[in-house]
């Protein structure tokens, strides 16, 4: 590796900001930049650096290669300095490439960035400041590079800085002299989320090299930063891949480890059960070209017609009962959903019972609120319901969790088949990029019934929420076979459950 590249400041990441001229809030809604953009020339202008500390500031700008050198080395010895519009320019650029040294352009930013970097030695294509000239030894530019006294450029390392963008970058003889120096490799991706399933990003996951992605699709900053760093650090889902959905299919068998009352899961052995389950999924695989993952959704808290010793109405299992589940579950490749019925107690309460178990990267969690009573409510004698600060809270521990330990996002799915269960849905947190939110519809009954059912729930609701769907064995009638599932139910669920 050359002297330059073996100088590179250590960036994490960077994110791209289209048109913008600073840092951008992220809408919860859409995850996109908003605010007032200021246009550049250049949809490809900008780039925002994050630094090893946190910091985040618009440093790179690819239509400047000063910034775009700051942004890839924090020391060079060794530049060449060149006009822009000079007429040596071309023979700057092949000065910079043969000696491996970074290119500098004459500007306002010049003489902090020579001082930064500690140029001692400048191979000059240009009228040099008298101030430049300080403690700076200023080698007059040839045809032909200069032999530099102690100096051996050396090929750079290809990967050892990385430029991520969605489309093909605008032609740039300076940029692309500076990103070739720092052997830095561009990267063409169809989606922005580095946490996708996508190939090329497995380049950035073997090493922490310097980044820049271009584009207002990876910013902000931040949430790209975040992207990256499970990318590099966080246990890949069931099936490859670190984002639930929609990058795969789940199907799962419903229910509690200790009865066949509560659903099919309970039917049989959790060895039985993965076994039955990958049946079913194999069913979907044949009818869809989404990868089809198995899946148990394991009750962890039982409403109860008794209060119990608490006083909740609801039967916490053990975790050294749901722990052989799930730990037979993971190591068959299926993906497990631990859910809630609380009683007159809160979602977050007993949430918190079971981190343990939510530690584990292949396990999310739902929320049951046909189970949510009121002080003086009992089961069954009405639908529960909840409001949405409670669902939020839960949510935003969750995220913590996953953020915290480096883990993959979790589903966090909320069961629905009244409009009143979930009181304010509309101001569902969905802006924390550490879950994928599921709405599964638990309608029962005739199909006429369910669909109909389906279609009011998914009405108003928030962007980038996907979708669950549950088949009943002995409450719907006709049950949906597989094939028809996959026919009829529209859109396509991105979870089906069987109870």
């Amino acid at each position: 590796m050359s002297p330059a590249c073996a100088s590179r400041r250590s960036v994490l990441a960077a994110a791209a900001g289209l048109g913008l001229t600073s840092m951008a809030a992220c809408s919860p809604d859409t995850g996109q930049p908003t605010g007032t953009p200021t246009p550049t020339s250049s949809p490809q202008s900008l780039a925002i650096v994050l630094h090893q500390d946190g910091r985040a500031q618009v440093q790179a700008n690819l239509k400047d290669s000063n910034a775009l050198v700051r942004a890839l080395f924090a020391e060079a010895g060794v530049a060449v300095l060149a006009d822009p519009s000079g007429a040596a320019l071309t023979t700057a650029i092949a000065t910079a490439t043969a000696l491996q040294a970074p290119l500098l352009i004459t500007g306002t930013t010049l003489g902090s960035l020579v001082t930064d970097l500690r140029v001692r030695r400048l191979v000059s294509y240009a009228t040099v400041a008298p101030s430049l000239a300080d403690g700076v030894t200023v080698l007059p530019g040839g045809a032909t590079p200069p032999t530099i006294e102690g100096y051996q450029p050396l090929t750079p390392t290809v990967g050892s800085a990385y430029v991520v963008t969605t489309q093909a970058l605008e032609a740039d003889p300076l940029r692309e002299a500076v990103l070739a120096v720092a052997g830095a490799k561009v990267l063409t991706v169809k989606n922005p989320d580095p946490r996708s399933a996508e190939a090329a990003y497995d380049a950035l996951s073997a090493a922490e090299p310097p980044v820049i992605a271009v584009g207002s699709a990876f910013g902000p900053a931040e949430r790209f930063e975040a992207r990256l760093r499970t990318r590099r650090h966080a246990e890949q889902l069931p099936g490859g891949g670190f984002l639930p959905f929609p990058d795969r299919m789940m199907v799962a068998l419903y229910g509690h480890p200790e009865s066949a009352a509560l659903g099919m899961l309970g039917e049989q052995p959790a060895e039985a059960a993965v076994k039955r389950v990958k049946r079913v999924a194999a069913e979907y695989a044949a009818l869809t070209s989404t990868p089809v993952i198995p899946a148990f959704e394991l009750i962890a808290t039982v409403a109860s017609a008794s209060p119990g010793k608490d006083g909740n109405y609801s039967r916490e299992t053990a975790i050294s009962v749901l722990k052989p589940w799930v730990e037979t579950a993971i190591r068959e490749g299926c993906y497990v959903v631990l859910d809630l019925q609380p009683g007159r107690t809160d979602f977050l309460t007993q949430a918190k019972l079971y981190e343990e178990l939510l530690l584990l990267p292949q396990v999310g969690l739902a929320l049951d609120p046909e189970w949510r009573l009121g002080p003086k409510e009992k089961h069954l004698a009405q639908i529960g319901h909840v409001g949405i600060a409670e669902v939020n809270a839960v949510a935003q521990w969750l995220a913590t969790l996953v953020r915290e330990h480096d883990l993959p996002p979790k589903v966090f799915t909320l069961h629905q088949f009244q409009t009143q269960m979930i009181r304010g849905r509309e101001q569902l947190r969905t802006d924390l990029d550490e879950l994928q939110f599921l709405l599964h519809v638990d309608g029962s009954g005739g199909q006429g019934a369910k669909r109909a059912t389906w279609g009011v729930m998914r009405e108003g609701l928030p962007k980038g929420v996907f979708l669950g769907w549950k088949n009943f064995k002995d409450e719907d009638f006709p049950m949906l076979t597989v094939a028809q599932t996959m026919a009829q139910v529209k859109p396509t669920p991105n979870f089906v459950s069987y109870q």
